[in-house]
């Protein structure tokens, strides 16, 4: 059985780069990517018009957040976080996000738990959130492990549903836990989902990815709104 401490390592370790992963680099004079493929690129996550370039408060993007009430049943809330700044293989980003927030929940306990985490990072415009995501995706092109709080970490990416503008997929492996991460370029924002522990399925943070985004878009289409 996997012991109790690597489990709470790794779960963290990966939680903590999908909150990171997206997170912005002080170096000003940090190579710009060029914007995501098209082939990337993918279909709203609903048939509503898409939501403009709002940029919203840290208060809105936090109520954007997914609440426990729409978790699946066995969820209980773990508390709203703050991002770290680790990111895969140390990879190195073009822009600061302006406003970050996160939201942790947990199901079970002990050895069996798995961790779930959301975010929202939102960048001072969509050309810099789309160069942000295009890092991303060109870190994981020849990022495949690294060794992170005394844990190897090994990373592939897995396909996801299409989201937003662009959408990626990270599995994480380490010594029997896993963790599986998604992350969606919408707008002037990287969203992010993470789950983690001994037993994941993909259809857990992909239902939650798909919900989250809906709640953002929400958020930004009421903006929108003339008052």
């Amino acid at each position: 059985m996997l012991r109790r401490a690597h489990f709470g390592m790794l779960t963290a370790a990966a939680l903590s780069l999908t909150l990171a992963a997206c997170g912005g680099s002080d170096n000003p004079t940090a190579a710009k990517p060029t914007p995501p493929k098209s082939s990337t690129a993918s279909s709203p996550a609903s048939s509503s018009p898409r939501p403009s370039a709002a940029l919203l408060t840290k208060s809105q993007l936090t109520s954007a957040l997914l609440p426990l009430s729409q978790m699946p049943a066995g969820w209980s809330t773990e508390g709203d976080d703050t991002p770290g700044d680790k990111t895969f293989c140390d990879y190195r980003q073009p822009h600061k996000a302006q406003i970050q927030v996160s939201r942790s929940f947990q199901k079970g306990g002990g050895a069996t738990a798995t961790v779930a985490a959301v975010g929202i990072r939102q960048y001072a415009s969509a050309s810099d959130a789309a160069e942000s995501f295009s890092a991303l995706e060109k870190a994981l092109e020849t990022c495949h492990q690294e060794t992170y709080q005394g844990s190897v970490l090994k990373y592939s990416q897995m396909s996801v549903d299409k989201l937003g503008d662009s959408s990626l997929g990270v599995r994480i492996e380490s010594e029997g836990s896993t963790a599986l991460q998604q992350f969606t370029l919408d707008g002037p924002v990287l969203i992010n989902v993470g789950t983690g522990g001994l037993n994941v399925e993909a259809d857990t943070p992909t239902a939650l990815l798909r919900d989250q985004v809906g709640r953002y878009e929400a958020a930004a289409r009421n903006e929108d709104e003339p008052r």
